[in-house]
């Protein structure tokens, strides 16, 4: 039974993220640091002038000693999450002595609603929400307890409470745009960005799963090289763009026929990889000639019209190696062989 793929739903689905390195949280605490050094150096000094009291200028100058005691280690290249750590606990106590001593202090507000926003700044997604969380806690028991003892409106509580709220919210959704995105990361470092196949440093690390599980059972285990015949003349012909959608056609083609337990990845160029776990030889041959029939009856229907069928030569050989690189060269000898014997073939190595 033939299949045929339109075109147009044939499209790669190739997105980008950076992930937040150690490297660049480095580069952030260098201006961070600083900055905050600066800053409580600048509220030291309205404490001064306005002559409060003198625990609030020592605390001032505390936090930009430690600012910029921070800083100098940030340049001597120690563990940056260490030092962010020390700045987010400092910075909570700073803000609850504020509220014990002053708890109307537009500067302890302005620091708590930070404590989010500096935990998932720098923190991973599950210590952030539960140190937040803890601090966001004891923020709104302080804020309620303003009522009775400061005897504020009760609105200007009920806005403290809700502000914090809305900062931990919005830190929270920065934080799993985040881990998406890291998550996206680590997938395409080991995908390939055409087909979403794992690409060969994806499937190396199944091969050696899958290689020690044969090994230790006594199971067979057979590695598949699988190249489209001719795609160059077809992009020369057609043009890449038809070209990728050929690969992703076969990539389709291959997840549709592949049974469960077997693992496809595309490891360069039109050439594909199979491993097939408790599979021997003959049984692998017998496997590959089908494969080889239903390839032949996938089409790609071109907006154009036009309708494109390929075929595919085929190498096997049975992992005995343990090593990858070893085994990829016996069943890219069989793949080479199938070639020279006029395309569409299948070799045993």
């Amino acid at each position: 039974m033939t299949m045929v793929f339109k075109s147009h739903q044939l499209q790669s689905n190739n997105n980008a993220y950076i992930e937040l390195s150690r490297e660049t949280l480095h580069h952030q605490l260098s201006v961070l640091f600083p900055l905050t050094g600066l800053i409580s150096l600048i509220i030291a000094f309205s404490h001064f002038v306005s002559d409060s009291h003198v625990l609030f200028l020592e605390l001032a100058l505390g936090g930009a000693a430690l600012s910029f005691l921070l800083s100098l280690c940030n340049k001597r290249h120690l563990n940056p999450y260490v030092l962010i750590w020390i700045f987010i606990l400092f910075t909570s106590a700073t803000c609850l002595f504020g509220f014990y001593n002053d708890a109307t202090s537009l500067v302890s507000n302005t620091m708590a609603l930070t404590i989010p926003l500096l935990c998932f700044f720098a923190l991973k997604h599950q210590p952030a929400w539960w140190y937040s969380s803890l601090f966001g806690l004891v923020y709104i028991a302080i804020s309620a307890d303003e009522l009775g003892q400061k005897h504020l409106q009760i609105n200007e509580a009920l806005q403290n409470i809700s502000a914090y709220g809305m900062v931990l919210v919005m830190a929270y959704l920065l934080a799993q745009h985040r881990n998406e995105a890291i998550r996206r990361v680590k997938k395409i470092a080991t995908s390939d960005f055409l087909t979403d196949l794992p690409n060969r440093k994806g499937i190396e690390a199944v091969y050696y799963q899958e290689a020690y599980r044969a090994n230790r059972y006594l199971k067979d285990l057979t590695l598949v090289l699988v190249d489209i015949d001719g795609l160059k003349d077809i992009n020369d012909r057609y043009g890449l763009a038809v070209g990728d959608q050929v690969l992703m056609m076969l990539s389709a083609c291959l997840k549709d026929y592949a049974r469960q337990g077997d693992h496809i990845a595309r490891i360069g160029g039109a050439e594909f990889c199979l491993l097939l776990p408790e599979t021997s030889l003959h049984d692998a041959e017998t496997f590959a000639m089908s494969l080889k029939k239903h390839v032949a009856n996938c089409q790609l229907a071109l907006d154009s019209g036009v309708n494109i069928s390929v075929t595919v030569s085929i190498g096997l050989t049975a992992v005995e190696f343990q090593d990858f690189s070893l085994d990829y060269i016996k069943a890219d000898s069989a793949l080479e062989r199938a070639k020279n014997w006029g395309r569409d073939q299948i070799a045993i190595g």
